[in-house]
């Protein structure tokens, strides 16, 4: 009998010590945006992770009693453990993306958990496309500084670029890169051909007052908020007369076909943009009274997709043209436009999606 006890004790003291860890439980997690395993153990434990297409393998470095009994959820297929080399490794029956693990360690709590986050769909980008108006034979607005537009609308869309570039959800394409001519309706074309998210053409405008100045932004309209906004979209429109085509001359009834085909929550989404880029501009840099102001732009007229033309300021004014210019200034008017745009994703993302 006292044998048979001490076989128990070395029994016990030996499996204690070959199993020095156990996965008591598993448990599952998810919201909208992605899937979540949590493997409770009773110690914490030290391991290596692989990721596949389809499965994560755990290698545990110290031995782990493991009983499957547990259910599966959240696509997990099949779990099994190799003792041999300690490995777990959980299949999923479809692809998994941007699985992420961790340990949390057990402190206070009950468990030590190794946390599982992954999603089943391949997280899309925004894409946005920005616009630098004219080029190349088009100068746009010519400056008391003998500035171009041109040249401008150019620097600060390659700064905006920039500033997206760090944010990995979104992707920045520009309708031209160098100082290259482009009609207005292949700037559109471009947008479509690359499922664009949203559109933002970047201008800067020459007023026959040298005293105005400010930054304002204009979405499509069939008509025209006041008689300037009229007029600058007709200036704008009669970009295209430089490669022989007008579209200023386009007749009343094909601007109302537009217009009709164009989805109003299309527009919709348009004035909300330029909401948070009001937002973000105001008090940090001079905007125009009436900021948001509407107008037939040729360049704004895609069917499906948020469209905004940014006016950054004035060259006939003696400030906005010198601000411009300044790489300062022109890094500014960046961050604010990144800045709106980001706050307008979070925010569709949250309650139009």
């Amino acid at each position: 009998m006292i044998n048979f006890i001490k076989f128990i004790l070395l029994f016990l003291i030996y499996f204690n010590q070959s199993f020095s860890n156990e996965l008591v439980n598993l448990r599952y997690g998810s919201n909208e945006e992605k899937k979540r395993i949590v493997l409770d153990l009773r110690n914490d434990v030290i391991f290596d992770t692989r990721t596949f297409p389809n499965k994560i393998e755990i290698t545990f470095k110290t031995k782990i009693k493991f009983t499957d009994n547990f259910k599966k959820k959240n696509n997990l297929n099949e779990l099994l453990f190799n003792q041999s080399n300690n490995t777990l490794t959980l299949s999923f029956d479809r692809l998994i993306f941007k699985p992420n693990i961790y340990l949390l360690q057990k402190k206070k709590n009950k468990f030590a958990r190794i946390v599982i986050d992954y999603s089943l769909e391949k997280i899309k980008k925004k894409t946005i496309v920005i616009d630098p108006g004219h080029g190349g034979r088009d100068s746009g607005a010519v400056g008391i500084n003998k500035n171009f537009e041109k040249h401008i609308t150019l620097k600060v869309a390659k700064i905006l670029k920039e500033k997206f570039k760090k944010k990995s959800n979104y992707e920045v394409i520009l309708t031209r890169s160098s100082d290259n001519y482009l009609k207005l309706k292949t700037r559109t074309k471009i947008a479509k051909k690359n499922n664009a998210d949203i559109f933002i053409s970047l201008h800067a405008d020459y007023h026959k007052n040298p005293r105005t100045r400010g930054i304002s932004f204009y979405t499509l309209s069939e008509r025209a908020s006041d008689k300037e906004a009229a007029a600058l979209a007709r200036r704008e429109n009669k970009s295209d007369l430089i490669d022989g085509v007008d579209l200023s001359n386009e007749t009343s009834e094909v601007t109302n076909i537009l217009l009709d085909l164009t989805k109003r929550e299309t527009l919709n989404q348009s004035s909300s943009l330029v909401n948070y880029l009001i937002n973000s501009f105001e008090g940090e840099i001079n905007l125009l009274n009436r900021t948001h102001r509407y107008a037939g732009f040729a360049v704004l007229k895609s069917l499906d997709i948020p469209s905004v033309l940014v006016e950054m300021g004035y060259l006939s004014n003696k400030t906005d043209s010198k601000l411009l210019l300044t790489k300062k200034y022109q890094n500014k008017i960046a961050e604010k436009i990144s800045d709106a745009v980001i706050n307008y994703f979070v925010w569709k993302d949250k309650n139009l999606n």
